[in-house]
């Protein structure tokens, strides 16, 4: 079985963010980058008891700099990000389960640890189809789109109810912290984490019927609403309709359509560039 794994930074045990985020001048960035890597190769374990035989992980933090990739567990392939296709992850219906590690909650989330939605600083809240959603939603969207279920997600507590609210049928999750506020939280014990991310990726994988993508609509509308209106202008620029002075809104007929437009693509480049299209026969 093909497993698709995205990470982010912010969700494993012991990542010590500031307010202007995690990034190169993070004091504990090499200790935050070594415990994802260890928190990643636990849950390859774990799938690999579970029956995978091909795990490819995607580097979803900012410049895809947070994993080490002279450590990381020697079954998996590290797939990096950047340029213009930030913050897109290759997913396609070739996997057949889809893991997120390290996630965290969508931005305004009064306990949600660095919660943020992409960009601390320029999306304040973004809705698909009326619902509002963060990062977890969209990667569960983006792997849905495929038909392909996302079975395990970890992240602090806030990311966790996020997981399930997203996906209210089932999904696994590993709490690695609680969250008291944005920036302060108590961390679980790394070995403790990676105990957990191994047992569930394994329990996960065997129980892989249990698991189903999202159902696709047969229209999506993604709303974003943005921290200030400049950023909306940028938008409205590119082609969006603009619902006020810091809202915008595209419209197209599936996910990916309406997320290229939102990334800066025109509808349907995202599809046609790189080759990816859904596979409708799948269960």
């Amino acid at each position: 079985m093909k497993i698709h794994i995205m990470t982010d930074l912010e969700g494993p045990s012991g990542t010590n963010g500031r307010s202007d985020g995690i990034g190169n001048k993070t004091v504990n960035l090499p200790i935050a980058c070594q415990v994802l890597t260890e928190e990643v190769n636990a849950c390859v374990e774990g799938l690999r008891a579970g029956g995978a035989d091909h795990i490819v992980v995607w580097d979803g933090h900012g410049g895809s700099n947070s994993i080490d990739i002279t450590k990381l567990h020697p079954a998996a392939e590290l797939g990096t990000i950047g340029g213009d296709l930030y913050p897109v992850t290759f997913i396609d219906a070739s996997y057949d389960a889809a893991v997120q590690l390290g996630a965290h909650a969508l931005q305004g989330v009064a306990d949600g640890y660095m919660n943020h939605t992409f960009n601390s600083h320029g999306v304040a809240n973004m809705w698909l189809n009326g619902e509002r959603i963060g990062e977890i939603g969209i990667g569960i969207w983006r792997a849905a789109y495929f038909r392909v279920p996302t079975i395990l997600i970890s992240g602090d507590d806030a990311a966790c109810r996020e997981a399930h609210a997203c996906l209210p049928d089932g999904v696994a999750t590993v709490s690695t912290k609680r969250s008291i506020s944005r920036y302060t939280v108590i961390n679980r014990n790394p070995v403790a984490v990676r105990a957990d991310l191994r047992a569930a990726a394994e329990q996960a994988l065997r129980n892989l019927a249990n698991y189903k993508p999202k159902p696709m609509p047969d229209k999506f509308e993604l709303t974003v609403q943005m921290m200030c209106p400049n950023l909306a202008d940028n938008w409205e620029k590119r082609g969006a309709e603009r619902l006020d002075h810091m809202t915008i809104r595209v419209c197209g007929t599936d996910f990916v359509d309406v997320w290229s437009q939102y990334a800066g693509w025109a509808p349907g480049v995202h599809n046609r560039k790189f080759g990816i299209t859904p596979d409708f026969n799948r269960s």
